[in-house]
């Protein structure tokens, strides 16, 4: 069995999801509740545990816990590999995880890849497991949706840089809309906290938004989906690894690291290197939505 901890937002913890689908067996992933959960319901051989449980926040401190519960002693003792992406491995967390699981392989991954790494960040995360004896099966992921739903625009991201203007957002969907495409827009907490009322209440009333308030109820809703089209941002991310066909847009970050994985995916970013999100008009979205879907774009 393998146990990983990570405790970042949501888009870089579905970036580990073709990681846990290479180990190859059971995984117990211990990470903040919502995001835990969410990798159980999407990954077969995932478990989940709270990463702020108690006993696992005192393993922060130095000297640490003198024990544990049962329950938490057992996971340990029946790891395999302990998998780290929140200590250097020179820490007091590694030093008293190597207690607990003293019969486990223990690896520390930088979440983050070095300033002179040129791949993608999936590539870091395997490459600094392969140095650490933990090498990884194939990780590709099948087609998903519902070819029968709506096209699904999600607006958001918690980087407001990294967000395409919701105006131009706005005259995407009535575009979409007027070519006879069922569009259904998703509004995530950090859209529902940011915007203004006025705004709010136009994306629900008049457009439909479909509001989400976590990772867990939107999945069943991009589930749905027969394309999801968003921003360099989580739901864009989990929308891939679903296997969507799917439309980042991409402005200051730089998708040959942060582009989503998966079975078909599609990236429009600025030609000459990252840039601020107004570059990009309405009309080049709308035409890589159709080239994305061709005729299987639902139509009313």
């Amino acid at each position: 069995m393998d146990l990983l901890f990570h405790e970042a937002a949501l888009g870089d913890f579905v970036l580990t999801f073709p990681l846990l689908r290479g180990l190859g067996g059971s995984v117990t992933v211990v990470a903040p509740w919502s995001r835990a959960n969410l990798a159980a319901r999407v990954l077969p051989a995932v478990s989940a545990m709270d990463i702020e449980m108690f006993e696992f926040v005192r393993l922060h401190a130095e000297g640490g816990p003198s024990h544990v519960s049962p329950a938490v002693g057992d996971l340990f003792a029946q790891a395999d590999r302990v998998i780290s992406f929140i200590s250097t491995g020179r820490d007091a967390w590694a030093a008293n995880v190597k207690r607990f699981a003293a019969d486990a392989l223990c690896c520390f991954v930088d979440p983050r890849p070095s300033s002179g790494w040129k791949g993608h960040v999936t590539a870091w995360h395997h490459e600094q497991l392969a140095r650490q004896g933990v090498d990884l099966a194939d990780s590709r992921v099948t087609a998903g949706g519902d070819a029968e739903g709506p096209v699904l625009v999600h607006p958001g991201s918690g980087g407001l840089a990294k967000c395409w203007p919701a105006e131009r957002y706005e005259a995407l969907i009535a575009a979409l809309r007027e070519q006879g495409h069922m569009v259904r827009p998703v509004l995530g907490e950090v859209e529902q906290a940011r915007w203004p009322e006025e705004r709010l209440a136009r994306w629900r009333d008049d457009w439909g938004a479909v509001c989400c308030r976590s990772a867990l109820e939107l999945l069943p809703v991009i589930t749905g989906g027969s394309c999801y089209i968003g921003n360099d941002a989580g739901p864009t991310h989990l929308a891939a690894q679903l296997g969507l066909p799917t439309l980042a847009l991409f402005g200051p970050t730089d998708p040959a690291r942060w582009s989503p994985v998966g079975p078909r995916v599609r990236v429009l970013a600025p030609p000459d290197g990252p840039g601020t999100m107004d570059w990009l008009g309405v009309e080049p979205v709308c035409d890589a939505v159709g080239g994305l879907l061709g005729d299987t774009m639902p139509v009313t």
